[in-house]
Formats: structure tokens, sequence, C-alpha cells
């Protein structure tokens, strides 16, 4: 017994030394977020966006810039996951009609992103997350965007989680 708990305290310890995160379930507070949101056809389609996350339970703010086609949204992802939040972007109503859709892609700062080669380890462990349906990365950005498979409960700190478990630091952007 004595000799765990010392384990669970040195491991603690290393987490806090090394301002690494601890692997939780739950985040700290609100998440802030980057969302990349296709089907902007026009500067009002960023009103109709921001509009309606602005409804949605757990979106604390939004800002939608037309110029950067992102979404800068700070939510609680415990209430609303970031595949959630995804969710609700690509069910916003077009306001050019049904033929079209809003998408909206989470994106990752990866710092060890530096070209295609570099980024391919990115996109194979990003990849085989349940929930994630593509992955595209930006050398030049030094970041990956991910499309999420329809609804579900994948948060951005589980993506985070999973690239640091092979040694890869992500953050939200």
């Amino acid at each position: 017994m004595r000799g765990s708990m010392s384990a669970a305290v040195a491991t603690i310890a290393l987490g806090l030394a090394f301002g690494g995160s601890l692997y939780s379930e739950e985040p700290a507070g609100p998440t802030k977020a980057t969302f990349v949101i296709s089907g902007l056809h026009c500067p009002p389609c960023t009103s109709t966006v921001q509009n309606s996350l602005a409804r949605v339970k757990g979106v604390k703010s939004v800002s939608v810039d037309w110029n950067t086609k992102n979404a800068k949204v700070e939510f609680d992802e415990s209430v609303l996951p970031a595949q959630a939040l995804a969710a609700a972007i690509d069910s916003t109503p077009h306001m050019m009609g049904s033929g079209m859709r809003y998408s909206g892609w989470l994106a990752l700062k990866v710092p060890a992103i530096k070209d295609d080669a570099s980024g391919q380890k990115t996109k194979d462990v990003l990849s085989k997350v349940e929930g994630v349906s593509k992955v595209v990365v930006y050398p030049t950005a030094h970041s990956a965007v991910v499309q999420f498979a329809g609804k579900g409960t994948l948060t951005s700190r589980q993506l985070t989680d999973a690239l640091a478990k092979e040694g890869i630091e992500a953050t939200n952007f």
C-alpha cells in the first residue's frame, strides 16, 4: 500500500514539475477552441453560424470571422463535447437553402508538424481515434484539423491526450 501511494505521489509530482497535464476525463474549466468553418459563402453566413451556436447549451461565447473562416468558441466540454459542437455547426440551417451546408473542423496546434512527413504521424494517430472522420495537416501553420464523424462525445482533450501518448504535443488554437 505504502509503495503504491508513493508511486502515485511521484507521478503527480512529475506531472506538475514538468508542466504536463495529468490525463483526466474532465477539463479544468471552459475550453477555448477554433473551428474552421466551411460553407461560409458571404459575410451574413458568419452571423447565421454565430447566432446558431450562441443558442447551444454549453457555449459560453462564440465569434465567427468571415476573413479567416474560423469560429473562436469558448464552451464547457462537460456539457458540450467538441464532437457535439461540430455537429451543431453541421446542423445549422444554411441561409442559401437546404442544398447548402456548413461544416466545422476542430483546429489543433501541433508544433512538431513541419512538413508532410512529420504531419503523417499526427494524421495516423488522430485517424485511429473513434469518432474522427478525417484529418488534414497544414505544415506551414504547424496545425491539423479534425472532422468528426456525426454526433458523439469525443472531446478536444481526448484528441490531445491521444497525441500526447504518442509523444506529440498538441493544443487547441
